[in-house]
């Protein structure tokens, strides 16, 4: 077969193999499009990525050849095909709209919306020229008639993806929430009372709900209308603080269980929010989006069924075999995938696998030791540093997210008793537990460092601690302890951005190099992890140059001594605990919103469940903290005015109970709220009352006092 002849062979089937590789496109979207809702492998998410990029283009190249081919055969009568071939251009226009499964494959796509528009535009335009100049009028009318009735589904979705684009986009988002009655200007004159009022409000909430009550049992979930839409996190809007007692008050009202089944839900809705097309989500902001959605839906299932029919009844005989089957495939395909995909949006819910991705740089330093014949591979393919960022996770999500609402339940009720302690709670990072403790200088002072320096210190420090010798580290305290060590070195090794801005990859890199120094010459083949730490440890502590005595390794071992200096070691371990716990809390407030959404389009990254979390259990989130009122009143002042506001609103409430949920007068207990006496370095756990006083502008810690319980209790 000459060069010509496969020419010839490839002008003859190169419309049909366009159109069946966008067929085939689609179905491979349909199925695993939706599955980008949970953590899936990498090479799925690479082919979805790159199906998602060829669907437009190879739709939009199998537009082209039909517009070329048809300008060749249209003085042609030896091509019996050709209606058939103009049938396919409706299709075609099907597929470029898209699947509901996936209207966006990252968050940035949402902006490229015009782009879209104008490729609509002009494939439409295209597509109605070739269908009007090339359908000969001694043709089947009845082929006529199912093109006109594919011609609208195709024609609706085309544009209903850039809608959908458009819907999703940032400035969209942050307009439409705020739309119509919901805008409003603000009228208070005094925030930091209104503040001081919503701490009140919720410190009672969360001591009401100290003991959640029991599944219904219908097995329904109270509340969670206040809790499925974090779509105000994501554009870093402030809630008003109605909103947020009321999302506090729901929150607290669920056991740990419901309470996690809560953020699933948040996410899930999150997620079909920005990279889908679910209507169900989006028709609160735009009801343009909505009744094009709505009817793109109904005309995309009805009219393909009637265009079947049609087909089916007209002169196939008269048409090539080859073709008439292409178009059998068509239409069946096209219109059982529409089916498939509604279906498929509902089935795939955002659930976490309560899988944590785990990064470890002594483990790290150990694989690239051993040289495995599967690193090598790695290596060659240019995908090691992919496959170093995801090695190990573990299956502790749901433990580890019990253990930070515990740490935050516990904020709630012995440490946040006004605006100053509540701020001190959120920027506190390892301050509560060391004071509350009791542990020493050199403890604190690694703390104090920049935030990831500090990961790093305390990350070696807790591996040096858990691989020692004569350790226990089968106890769950212990392994949890490891698990958030490991997933925070994860953040700094693979998402610096999500784990605070500023941070520095460098820093894992630096430390490789501080273990590469202190092992040099030593036979590493064989050494396993736990081998490896003592073997690292016990080359720190006999180094005595003064090079080797200032790295991060060497400050880690120094931190590990004087952890186990606390005494026993279940103590040294619910310390290293607190400070993990409260630095992924630190980490996690501080991650912009547009960060925790756009890592949910690679599959998400835990941080954003503790995110969610945190705002749901009514901490002081990054929109709050960047817009912080400075507090001018004395604390006892505005303890007071807040007081005198909670109870007038009880008056209205007992003489209107129509108005509002109310409030019962308050109640004062012995030792009335005061000022801070004196200031310190960090907050201060004590046995009794204590409060604490934060900078307004840089949220510093200072000392906690004692100071007199204020309950102010609200009715449900």
């Amino acid at each position: 077969m000459g060069f010509s002849s496969v020419v010839q062979l490839w002008e003859e089937w190169q419309l049909r193999i366009l159109v069946l590789g966008s067929l085939a496109i689609q179905c491979f979207l349909a199925v695993f499009a939706g599955a980008r809702k949970s953590p899936v492998r990498p090479l799925y998410r690479f082919l979805i990525w790159l199906s998602y990029l060829g669907s437009d283009a190879l739709a939009i190249y199998a537009l082209a050849t039909l517009f070329n081919r048809q300008s060749k055969v249209q003085q042609s009568s030896k091509y019996p095909s050709r209606d058939l071939e103009v049938l396919w251009t409706p299709i075609l226009l099907m597929h470029l709209g898209g699947l509901v499964t996936i209207s966006a494959y990252n968050i940035e796509d949402n902006e490229l919306w015009r782009r879209h528009i104008v490729t609509a535009i002009s494939q439409v335009t295209v597509a109605l020229y070739v269908f009007c100049k090339s359908w000969p009028p001694s043709a089947d009318k009845r082929l006529l008639a199912a093109a006109i009735l594919l011609f609208i589904p195709g024609v609706f979705k085309c544009f209903e993806k850039p809608l959908a684009l458009k819907s999703a986009s940032y400035n969209s988002l942050v307009s439409s929430l705020f739309a119509g009655d919901d805008i409003s200007r603000t009228t208070t004159t005094n925030r930091e009372v209104e503040l001081e009022e919503y701490i009140q409000k919720a410190r009672d909430s969360v001591k009401r709900n100290k003991y959640p009550p029991e599944l219904d049992n219908d097995g329904a979930r109270p509340h969670l209308s206040h809790l499925s839409r974090p779509d105000k996190l994501f554009t870093d809007v402030m809630h008003a603080y109605s909103d947020r007692f009321s999302s506090l008050n729901s929150f607290w009202s669920l056991d740990d269980k419901r309470a996690y089944e809560a953020l699933n839900d948040g996410l899930s809705n999150l997620f079909d929010l920005l990279y889908t097309k679910d209507m169900l989500v989006q028709v609160r902001w735009h009801l343009s989006y909505f009744c094009c959605a709505v009817y793109t839906r109904i005309s995309t299932i009805a009219l393909p069924i009637v265009a079947i029919g049609l087909f089916h009844s007209s002169h196939k005989k008269d048409y090539r075999g080859s073709d008439v089957s292409v178009t059998y495939l068509l239409l069946y395909i096209t219109f059982l995938l529409e089916i498939f995909s509604f279906f498929a949006l509902l089935k795939f819910y955002f659930e976490w696998p309560e899988t944590i991705p785990q990064h470890s740089l002594i483990g790290f330093f150990a694989r690239n030791k051993r040289q495995t014949w599967l690193m090598s591979i790695m290596g060659c393919l240019q995908l090691k540093d992919f496959f170093d960022k995801y090695w190990c996770t573990c299956s502790s999500a749901r433990a580890i997210t019990n253990l930070v609402r515990g740490h935050v339940k516990d904020g709630w009720l012995d440490y946040i008793l006004d605006a100053e302690s509540y701020r001190a709670f959120s920027d506190s990072r390892g301050h509560w537990t060391l004071e509350g403790k009791g542990c020493g200088q050199l403890v604190s002072e690694s703390i104090e460092k920049p935030f990831d320096e500090s990961i790093l210190l305390w990350h070696v420090a807790t591996d040096f601690r858990f691989h020692s010798k004569g350790a226990s580290p089968d106890q769950e305290c212990a392994r949890r302890c490891r698990e958030i060590s490991n997933y925070m070195m994860h953040l700094l090794f693979a998402n610096p951005d999500m784990l605070m801005p500023g941070s520095r990859t460098n820093l894992f890199t630096a430390a490789y190099k501080e273990i590469e120094g202190f092992l040099h010459g030593e036979d590493l083949t064989l050494a396993d992890e736990k081998e490896l730490a003592q073997k690292i440890a016990d080359k720190v502590a006999s180094s005595s140059s003064s090079s080797s005595r200032e790295g991060f390794v060497h400050d880690a071992w120094v931190l590990s001594q004087e952890l186990m200096r606390l005494g026993d070691e279940q103590r040294m371990w619910e310390v290293i605990e607190g400070v993990w716990v409260e630095m992924i809390c630190f980490s996690a407030g501080r991650c912009r919103g547009f960060l925790h959404a756009k890592s949910l389009g690679s599959g998400g990254e835990y941080l954003s469940f503790i995110w969610l979390l945190m705002s749901h259990a009514g901490l002081e989130t990054f929109a709050e903290r960047q817009q912080r009122v400075q507090l001018r009143l004395p604390k006892e002042e505005r303890v007071k005015i807040a007081m005198q506001r909670i109870q007038e609103a009880a008056s209205n409430q007992a003489t209107d109970p129509s108005t509002a949920k109310g409030t019962v007068p308050v109640k004062e207990q012995e030792n009335a709220a005061t000022p801070a006496a004196s200031e310190a370095d960090g907050p201060l756990k004590q046995e009794g009352n204590y409060t604490a006083t934060t900078s307004a502008s840089q949220g510093e810690c200072v000392a906690p006092t004692s100071a007199p319980a204020v309950e102010i209790v609200v009715s449900p």
